[in-house]
Parts: C-alpha cells; sequence; structure tokens
C-alpha cells in the first residue's frame, strides 16, 4: 500500500486546523500554531510533502516563515501553499516572492482547497520520484566509474610488468652467459683464475644489483602516494624513460626531449608519472598497431606545460573529446590508459587534450597548480 502524502498546516487559530484537519482526512496532517514551530517541524520532519501557511500569526508572519524554510536547503524544495484572508494584490505578490507555489484566500472553497492541494501534491510526488531517479542513477555511474577506475589501474599495472620483463630480459642473459662461460671452464678443466674468477662474480653483483633498483624503481612509481611536493616534470619524465627504456628500445621507438623548464611546479608527481606513462604506451600501442616506420615521439617541456607527439598517424574517426571516455578506445585494447590519465589530470586541477599535428597525435598537459 503506498504511504499517505504528509501536509503540515500552520494558524495560530486551533479552530482554523480543526476544519482543515477534518476535510484533509485523507491524507497525514500535522498541525503547527505559530512560525517557529513550523520551521522546526518542517526541518525536522523530512516526509513533509506540503505546506498549508496562513500570512497573519504573531511573532513571525506566514511572508517571514516562507522566506526562512526556502533559505534552508532542508525545506527548499517542500511546496507551499499560502491560505489567508488578505486578498490584496500586494499580498498575494509578496507570497509568491517569498516562495509559496499558490495562494488560496478565506473563506474558501472546499472542493477548490482539495483541488488545489491534490495538484500539488501530485507534482511533489512526481518531484520526488524524479529525484530517487537522479539519486539512483548518480550512485549507478559512480560505481561504474570506480569499476572502470580499478580496471583502468589493473590494466597499468599489466603494462608496467610487461615493461618489467623487457629491463630484466638483457641482465638475466648475461647473468646466463656469465653462469655458462664458469661452468664450460672448470668443465674444461681450464685454469680459472682467483681474478677472473672475482671479475665474474661482480658483474653478476652490479647485474643483480641493477635489477634490485630497477625493482625498487618500479614499487615507487605504483606506490600510493598523496604526497604533494615540488619537482620538474623533465625530471619526472626521465625517470619514466627510465622505466620504459627497455620495451621502446626493443621496439625500435626513438624518443627525443626538448625542455625549456626553469622553475619547478608543485604537486603529486606520482599520479603525474602515471599519466604520462599513460600517453607513452598510448603512442607505443598504435605504432605496433599500424606497422609505424621509423616510430619517434617527441616531448616538448615548458613551464606548466607538457606536449607529447608521435608520428604514428594521428587520432582517426573520432573526436578528440571522445578519446578520453572509458569506452572508447584509440588502439585494440579497452582505451582505459587515456581515461585514467584524465582521471587524474582533472582530480589535480589540470587540463590535458589531444589533437592531430602532421604526422601524428598530440597530447599537451596544462596546469597551473597541481593539487590532490
Amino acid at each position: 500500500m503506498q504511504n499517505k502524502q504528509t501536509i503540515l498546516i500552520v494558524d495560530d487559530v486551533k479552530e482554523n486546523i480543526d476544519v482543515l484537519m477534518e476535510l484533509l482526512g485523507d491524507y497525514d496532517l500535522i498541525p503547527a500554531l505559530n512560525g517557529q514551530s513550523a520551521i522546526d517541524i518542517a526541518t525536522s520532519e523530512k516526509n513533509i510533502d506540503l505546506i498549508l501557511l496562513d500570512i497573519m500569526m504573531p511573532q513571525m508572519d506566514g511572508f517571514e516563515v516562507c522566506r526562512a524554510l526556502k533559505n534552508n536547503p532542508l525545506t527548499v524544495h517542500t511546496p507551499v501553499i499560502f491560505l489567508s484572508a488578505k486578498n490584496k494584490p500586494s499580498d498575494i505578490q509578496i507570497a509568491f516572492e517569498a516562495g509559496g507555489v499558490d495562494y488560496i484566500t478565506k473563506p474558501f472553497n472546499p472542493d477548490e482547497l482539495l483541488s488545489r492541494v491534490g495538484t500539488h501534491l501530485k507534482l511533489r510526488a512526481y518531484e520526488r520520484d524524479l529525484e530517487a531517479r537522479v539519486q539512483e542513477e548518480v550512485q549507478k555511474n559512480k560505481t561504474k566509474e570506480q569499476m572502470i577506475f580499478q580496471q583502468s589501474k589493473q590494466a597499468a599495472l599489466g603494462e608496467l610488468l610487461m615493461h618489467i620483463a623487457h629491463q630484466w630480459k638483457q641482465p638475466l642473459a648475461s647473468l646466463g652467459s656469465i653462469n655458462n662461460l664458469n661452468k664450460a671452464k672448470f668443465e674444461s678443466d681450464s685454469s680459472v683464475s682467483k681474478s677472473d674468477y672475482l671479475k665474474s662474480i661482480k658483474r653478476s653483483e652490479d647485474i643483480i644489483m641493477f635489477m634490485a633498483e630497477t625493482i625498487e624503481t618500479f614499487k615507487k612509481f605504483y606506490h600510493p602516494s598523496t604526497d604533494n611536493k615540488e619537482f620538474l616534470i623533465t625530471d619526472a619524465v626521465i625517470d619514466i624513460l627510465t622505466i620504459i627504456e627497455g620495451t621502446f628500445y626493443f621496439d625500435d621507438i626513438k624518443i627525443y626531449i626538448v625542455s625549456h623548464e626553469k622553475e619547478p611546479v608543485f604537486g603529486n608527481v606520482n599520479e603525474f608519472s602515471q599519466v604520462i606513462f599513460a600517453i607513452l604506451n598510448n603512442s607505443r600501442e598504435i605504432f605496433k598497431l599500424r606497422n609505424s616506420f621509423n616510430p619517434e615521439i617527441r616531448i616538448e617541456i615548458e613551464n606548466k606545460k607538457i606536449t607529447i607527439a608521435d608520428n604514428g598517424g594521428g587520432i582517426k574517426d573520432q573526436s578528440f573529446d571522445e578519446i578520453f571516455l572509458p569506452t572508447v578506445s584509440t588502439k585494440n585494447s579497452s582505451g582505459i590508459g587515456l581515461y585514467l590519465a584524465k582521471v587524474l589530470i582533472e582530480k589535480n586541477n589540470g587540463v590535458i587534450t589531444a589533437s592531430n599535428g602532421e604526422s601524428g597525435a598530440i597530447f599537451t598537459i596544462e596546469f597551473l597548480t597541481w593539487i590532490d
């Protein structure tokens, strides 16, 4: 069964309230004998659907009560019908200016009152239903966005592991060669000098140390951080290139950097690095997808601005705003890398844009203050 709608009746004359309560008996009714009581009830009761408000009351008249209700976020949407013996056009105008939705003069026609009350209660029911639907959709979108963001992080982590594999490929091969050489010398009964043996151990230790440092670099890259500090964009980009150099060397992708940066920015360098990582990975995927000849990426850095341009042929068949949506891709993957980049940029009060240059896509990041 549908719940009855609730009406707050405000009048300083008890007999007037009794008449209205008898006439409106099909609804849930709450009486109030003065303006302050009406405000207290309206702000504490969340289910009031309509207020019938008298004007001529002591201490606080109906106009003041209505203004107070409309200035309170808890009651601003509750409709108010003025019910008064005052019938001058100026009074009616003041009532509407105060926030009333209707005005009924006393003595009133019972059928007219019931009709107007019924109309405004229907409108209020529609409004509440719309509010509920909006909140439901907001919650759905919020949950969906959280899922997409998590998916973005997982996809980026997968790309990071791929870079680790390429970064370790050569050191592991070197370790294998050192071990195989020592094994061959021992098995051939050839003399192995202490000096040569110590050199091979030192070389192995250096390689293992390099691999350990690589792991620390990668751990730092994806370690959650809310710390803001001053940093140079150029330094952050160089750190990223250290992570991806093995993969980009393997794919024969050349990267050129031109920096005119003279002053640091303040912000979350960890999140900024993840954005650069996502953009460079996007270019790499484009090169692979289109079998690009002599793939190149050019990075230009100025104060508070970085431009990343590739020669992969540009963004095709999509608007430049669409490529940052979580369901749109510029390559054969889900496209969530650029979505993650946009989320992090906007989270930190920045702007990321995309365009096409003469030979490929151009991504530009600009921010005044990078704050978390």
